[in-house]
């Protein structure tokens, strides 16, 4: 099921910008760096990735005005890996691709 979530649009990309913000990201902030999404889009896929584990909402009550985060959590920093194997894997293969063949992936924009 979570391979299901993975495959869709925006998926992938979301977990990468919470990871490139050390794992956590406030929803303007993701929205803001992940160009072409839309809000609800953005919204139903946070939601799917909590609901597969992979990211956690946190609601601090007590700041004014209510800071929201989404927040990698252990099984979604080990998605990243095999992102980052996925990366691997389409460099060997896909050789023209140099903007990212030497770029860490903390800080890749795939």
């Amino acid at each position: 099921m979570t391979l299901e979530y993975l495959g869709r649009k925006w998926a992938m990309l979301i977990l990468l910008e919470l990871y490139k913000g050390g794992g956590r990201r406030r929803f303007g902030e993701l929205r803001n760096s992940l160009e072409g999404i839309t809000s609800k889009v953005l919204t139903t896929r946070l939601k799917e990735l909590e609901e597969q584990g992979l990211v956690v909402r946190h609601v601090d009550a007590g700041s004014v005005p209510v800071k929201v985060e989404y927040i990698l959590t252990a099984p979604g920093e080990e998605v990243i890996d095999i992102i980052k194997d996925l990366k691997a894997w389409a460099l060997r293969w896909m050789i023209d691709n140099l903007d990212c063949k030497d770029q860490d992936c903390s800080s890749c924009k795939l």
